[in-house]
C-alpha cells in the first residue's frame, strides 16, 4: 500500500490506528482547492492522500463529521491528477457551507471547474455527517452518497457521474484522500473529522 501524505498544513500525518478509524483535519483561513478564468489556481488546501498510477484507481470512501458555518467552508474527498504542464485536473465532493446552509456539493476540474449541488444536509444540530464515495464505474468515475436502509444495508445514490477522468488511462498519477478548505481570510480555523477512509486500489500499475 502507498504511504500517506499530508500538504498544505504544519499538522503531522495521524497515528496507523486514527488514519484506520478516526482523525481530524484543521482547515485554517485562505485555503481552497479552486480555479478560476482566466488563469486564477488556488491550490492551498490541506489535503491528506495517497500517490497512486490513475489505472489503479478503485474507490475512495468516507464519513465526514463537521459544523460548518463560514461561506464557502468544506471538507470532503479529493482526486487530484497532476500534468506534465505543472496545472492540476481535479476532483472534490464532501460537505460545503453555501447560502446560510451546510449542502452537498461537488466539483469537476477538467479544463475549469464545474460545480453541482446534492442537496442540503437536513440533520438536526449544528454537526451534520454524511458518507461519499468516489468510485471507478467502467471508464467513469461516480459521486455516490451511501445512507443507512431500514434494512441496514446501506443504499446508495449517485450524484454525479463523471466522464473525463479516466480518459488518458496511461501511468499518470493521481492523489486520493481527503481534504478541507476554508477560503474565507476572515473565517476562524475549523476542523472536519473523517472516519473509515477507505481506498481501494485495483493492482494495476
Amino acid at each position: 500500500m502507498p504511504p500517506w501524505r499530508i500538504t498544505n498544513t504544519p499538522a503531522s500525518l495521524p497515528s496507523p490506528d486514527k488514519l484506520a478509524s478516526s482523525f481530524s483535519l484543521r482547515a485554517p483561513p485562505s485555503t481552497d482547492l479552486w480555479d478560476s478564468p482566466p488563469d486564477t489556481c488556488v491550490f492551498t488546501a490541506p489535503i491528506l492522500y495517497q500517490i497512486l498510477t490513475l489505472v489503479a484507481f478503485g474507490r475512495a470512501r468516507v464519513t465526514i463529521t463537521a459544523d460548518l458555518d463560514e461561506p464557502f467552508a468544506q471538507g470532503g474527498l479529493a482526486l487530484v491528477i497532476p500534468q506534465s504542464d505543472g496545472s492540476r485536473k481535479w476532483v472534490k465532493t464532501g460537505m460545503e457551507f453555501m447560502e446560510g446552509r451546510q449542502i452537498l456539493s461537488t466539483v469537476g476540474k477538467d479544463r475549469w471547474p464545474d460545480c453541482s449541488a446534492g442537496g442540503v444536509i437536513t440533520q438536526e444540530g449544528a454537526y451534520k455527517t454524511v458518507t461519499l464515495e468516489i468510485a471507478r464505474r467502467g471508464q467513469n468515475l461516480e459521486v455516490i452518497q451511501l445512507r443507512g436502509g431500514d434494512s441496514g444495508a446501506l443504499e446508495r445514490e449517485i450524484l454525479r457521474e463523471l466522464v473525463w477522468v479516466f480518459a488518458a488511462q496511461g501511468v499518470e498519477e493521481c492523489w486520493v484522500g481527503v481534504y478541507v478548505a476554508n477560503p474565507s481570510s476572515e473565517a476562524e480555523a475549523f476542523d472536519v473529522r473523517f472516519d473509515g477512509l477507505v481506498i481501494e486500489h485495483l493492482g494495476k500499475e
